[in-house]
């Protein structure tokens, strides 16, 4: 199969990343009725993508609708999330897709492309500490909710972007700055009295981004929500449809060894990096 030409793939791209389609499309996905139609869904994505239930609550019938499949919860007793309080553990499955220690404020998207971590934050950091950035790629195909990374005191979150690009390969090598054109979600945590950070990426046909600690919904588009909310490793802090992205922001100052690589599949409670107390 002949190479799609770069500028196709820009246009592609930027016709399927209009919000419009993607909640259109978050539409078909929580459609129950007919019955027939919505089983049928479930059986051929779960086919493609080769989607083993063992870990996971229930079977295929016994979700109602494809999106309700898509955001299928794991079963404590067959899959128990570890914890560790000497550790950030990895708040969702996916694959290490980026890790790197930053001194300024370019964060790599793709190798070449780089991207300010400060516009993606919509606040500035100080960089004379040096930050760890680790970005988590979502597949279809993983499992869709996230969890806190360590116990700490939520201090405020941003809502911001306008597009659903999707994360994938083909689209971080032709879309620059994608996530921060991307629709995101940014928490600020207070931890020990240092700053950390999670940013949870949409892509195409996310039909939402949710918060677990945002019960009335996300903030205004573009603005930080301060906020004061004690949270437990490990416990749901939200989730999105398809394939997305997480990205971590850790001073590098809290951290006394770092526990995986990139490139490295990684699994909700799996140790990122040992912090020091």
């Amino acid at each position: 199969m002949k190479k799609i030409p770069l500028v196709v793939g820009r246009v592609l791209l930027a016709c399927i990343s209009l919000p419009a389609l993607s909640r259109l499309w978050g539409k078909v996905m929580r459609l129950r009725r007919p019955r027939f139609l919505a089983r049928s869904m479930i059986r051929r994505f779960q086919k493609h993508y080769r989607i083993i239930m063992d870990e996971f609550r229930g079977g295929t019938e016994d979700y109602r609708s494809l999106c309700e499949f898509f955001l299928r919860p794991l079963d404590p007793n067959k899959r128990p999330l570890p914890m560790d309080n000497e550790c950030l553990l990895a708040p969702a499955d996916g694959r290490l897709s980026e890790l790197e220690l930053l001194s300024t404020d370019h964060a790599t998207q793709v190798k070449g492309w780089d991207y300010p971590l400060g516009q993606l934050l919509a606040e500035s950091l100080d960089f004379s500490r040096k930050w760890y950035v680790a970005t988590i790629y979502l597949s279809p195909s993983d499992y869709h909710r996230f969890h806190y990374p360590l116990s700490a005191r939520i201090n405020g979150c941003f809502h911001g972007g306008t597009r659903l690009f999707p994360v994938n390969d083909f689209s971080v090598n032709r879309v620059k700055r994608l996530y921060i054109r991307n629709e995101r979600v940014v928490t600020r945590f207070i931890f020990k009295g240092s700053l950390f950070y999670l940013a949870a990426i949409g892509a195409t046909f996310v039909g939402n981004i949710g918060m677990t600690y945002l019960p009335a919904g996300l903030p205004m588009l573009n603005s930080w929500q301060n906020l004061d909310i004690e949270v437990a490793q490990m416990d749901e802090m939200g989730y999105f449809a398809m394939g997305s992205t997480i990205i971590l922001m850790v001073p590098a100052d809290r951290v006394e060894s770092v526990l995986t690589k990139k490139g490295d599949p990684v699994r909700v409670g799996q140790p990122l990096f040992h912090i020091k107390n």
